[in-house]
């Protein structure tokens, strides 16, 4: 992790020392990642600010841009991909501009703090306008570039992309927050705006932050469009949405050619070979992570893509030893989180590290179509029948029966049947990662501690008017605006900056990402209501049928496979189940916020089930995730809260389990 902007901001009161603090802010980003580039630290009575950005491009700026005209500074962490056509539209001729730093100047004189709705980036922007005494924070609409800490202790305004930055500060709370406890060992990751410590925010995606007069607010600066004319002809929706998304991975090729590709052998990452190939002539990099166990294998699919297009190929198999590697990743992830994919998305960056600079992905296309996450079509088909015939009430009293250890201790059909049943009546039950609150009351041996914070609203009251409608709405609110937002690319942007790879996104590109949520329903998923009850649809209706003539046949047909690692992998080794079994018996933190008994049931249920026939992979991923859950929490007690993570260098997982 080597880039990233931070500050403190107070116009009432003088700032005491700032070069010394500026220095203790920068000492993380000073001494971390990439040599590319170094601190750059502006101060005055009333501000610091500090940023260290490596520049891709020649029209980036590495250095803190001032406007003696408008009195204003800018710094930004991430990148802006379409300045060329900013600059040719909101620029007169005459006007000088530098760079991307110079050009948000111009853009923040002329649109005010909403100026972001005009960028197309992966972007943490800042801007300190000392004409008006205020200062805006404001991040990307997917958060892709980083997420932004602040609180505000006296009037006085701390900021930064990196908590270890915070932490270096002495008036930063560095108290544990329970509820955003409750909501990592719950869904896996802490959502915005909550963090790990109580007083520290974490600005949302798409949100824009005013500080003034010593207080802050902020909002969300943009919405999906959904005014576009309706595309009534298959043949046309495919032809928009083609140049759009080719469009897209054009301008994060941008002059780069050498941009490495993750290509998992699905269909969103081979899609974007495919119209990269029509981009450049050069020869492309693409990187592949698979599996031993050919039941999570998709490497032979990634084979054939590359072939097929005539890429560098590059393939790494996972086979559970990865684990060592989990101290390091929550240290450089920085709150508790541990999900599926995390160590898919790192090893495919990694594998592309000592290759390339700058990595496209293909994350989001679920999201975007509504595959994934939190909405499912059966789910939702199920929710609305519920909501329609005003059953949802009774339903939700049946899922009480649903609470004996039938439906929670047996890989069987009961246990998904409890998943299906709770995710249909509550849209906050998506704990198929973790615990929900029946677990909780165990893992705390109470029930005032089990509570965790309500992320969307249940819904009860209102009725939707179609099954259409409510699949939009929780299409858009929970699967892009929360899951892709809050989980999908945080990880997959700590990730890159871990490993100093400048990441790109084809699918969240604001025209591709626009087109796609205002898209008629018959398009994204093919069937209507009996359908998705039948389970008789085809997802990602558009995409599929856009990519027909691009890539080969074995792809278009292949089932779905990757996305996620079997977590399982990682406690395959007896010995090492027992030696984390012992170490958290004897954590601190483990016995101080749990019920240790609950905790070794855990370990004595898990161990009950190793070498039964597996009725469904998911049933042991979730039952190792309880486990790891707990070894994450641990490891990132004791980076963050036993110690200071910059006096501290994170080991192997088998050095910590003994030396700890």
């Amino acid at each position: 992790m080597s880039q990233g902007i931070f500050g403190i901001i107070d116009f009432n009161r003088r700032i005491e020392n700032p070069h010394t603090l500026a220095a203790t802010m920068g000492t993380f980003l000073e001494g971390h990642g990439s040599k590319e580039a170094k601190v750059s630290c502006k101060w005055d009575r009333h501000y610091i600010l500090g940023m260290k950005r490596i520049c891709r491009a020649p029209y980036q700026q590495n250095d803190i841009v001032g406007s003696s005209e408008r009195h204003a500074l800018c710094l930004m962490h991430g990148e802006i991909h379409n300045y060329d056509s900013l600059v040719a539209e909101h620029l007169p001729e005459d006007a000088h501009c530098d760079g991307d730093l110079e050009l948000a100047l111009h853009l923040y004189g002329r649109f005010g703090p909403h100026f972001a709705r005009e960028l197309n980036g992966l972007f943490c922007l800042a801007v300190l306008d000392e004409k008006q005494k205020l200062f805006v924070l404001l991040n990307d609409r997917f958060g892709m570039a980083h997420q932004a800490y602040w609180f505000i202790v006296n009037g006085r305004f701390y900021f930064a992309t990196h908590l270890k930055t915070l932490l270096a500060c002495p008036e930063t709370p560095k108290e544990i927050e329970h509820n955003a406890l409750n909501l990592f060992l719950k869904y896996s990751y802490i959502p915005s705006p909550s963090t790990i410590f109580q007083g520290i925010n974490k600005l949302p995606p798409g949100h824009l932050l005013v500080f003034k007069d010593g207080n802050a607010a902020h909002d969300c600066y943009w919405e999906f469009r959904q005014d576009g004319q309706p595309l009534g002809r298959l043949e046309d929706a495919i032809q928009v949405y083609k140049a759009l998304l080719r469009e897209s991975i054009s301008r994060r090729l941008g002059h780069n050619y050498d941009t490495g590709i993750l290509l998992s052998g699905g269909l969103d990452s081979s899609a974007n070979v495919a119209l990269a190939a029509q981009c450049t002539d050069k020869k492309l990099n693409t990187f592949a992570v698979g599996f031993e166990d050919p039941t999570f294998d998709e490497r032979a699919y990634a084979k054939i893509v590359a072939d097929h297009f005539g890429t560098e190929h590059h393939e790494y198999a996972i086979s559970g030893q990865e684990i060592e590697g989990l101290p390091n990743l929550i240290w450089h992830l920085e709150e508790p989180y541990f999900e599926f994919g995390l160590f898919l998305t790192y090893l495919g960056m990694a594998s592309a590290k000592n290759e390339v600079d700058v990595i496209l992905g293909g994350e989001g296309a679920d999201q975007m179509f509504g595959t994934g996450g939190f909405v499912g079509g059966l789910p939702t088909a199920l929710r609305f029948l519920l909501l329609k015939s005003h059953l949802l009430v009774p339903a939700s009293r049946f899922a009480k029966l649903l609470q004996g250890g039938y439906f929670y201790e047996r890989d069987n059909w009961a246990f998904k049947f409890r998943l299906l049943w709770n995710r249909v009546i509550d849209l906050n039950h998506w704990y198929f990662y973790g615990y929900d609150e029946s677990e909780l009351v165990g893992l705390y041996g109470n029930e005032a501690s089990s509570i965790v914070p309500k992320i969307f609203p249940d819904g009860s009251n209102g009725l939707p008017a179609s099954f259409e409608s409510l699949y939009h709405e929780t299409h858009v609110e929970q699967d892009i605006k929360h899951y892709a937002n809050e989980n999908v690319m945080v990880k997959s942007g700590r990730m890159a900056d871990m490993l100093d790879l400048t990441l790109r996104e084809s699918y969240l590109d604001p025209h591709v990402a626009d087109f796609l949520v205002s898209l008629d329903f018959q398009f994204k998923r093919s069937g209507h209501l009996l359908d998705h009850l039948m389970g008789n649809v085809e997802t990602k209706f558009l995409h599929r049928k856009a990519m027909e003539e691009l890539l080969p046949h074995e792809v278009m047909t292949k089932p779905k496979q990757g996305g996620f690692v079997p977590v399982m992998i990682f406690l395959g080794d007896p010995d090492l189940r027992k030696r984390i079994y012992a170490h958290l018996r004897r954590s601190e933190a483990i016995r101080d916020n749990f019920n240790l008994n609950y905790v070794t049931g855990l370990f004595d249920n898990y161990e009950r089930i190793q070498g039964n026939k597996i009725y469904w992979h998911n049933f042991y991923n979730s039952k190792a995730n309880r486990i790891l859950f707990l070894l994450t929490f641990d490891i990132w007690h004791h980076f963050y809260v036993e110690n200071s993570p910059l006096d501290i260098a994170p080991q192997p997982l088998s050095e910590y389990l003994t030396e700890t």
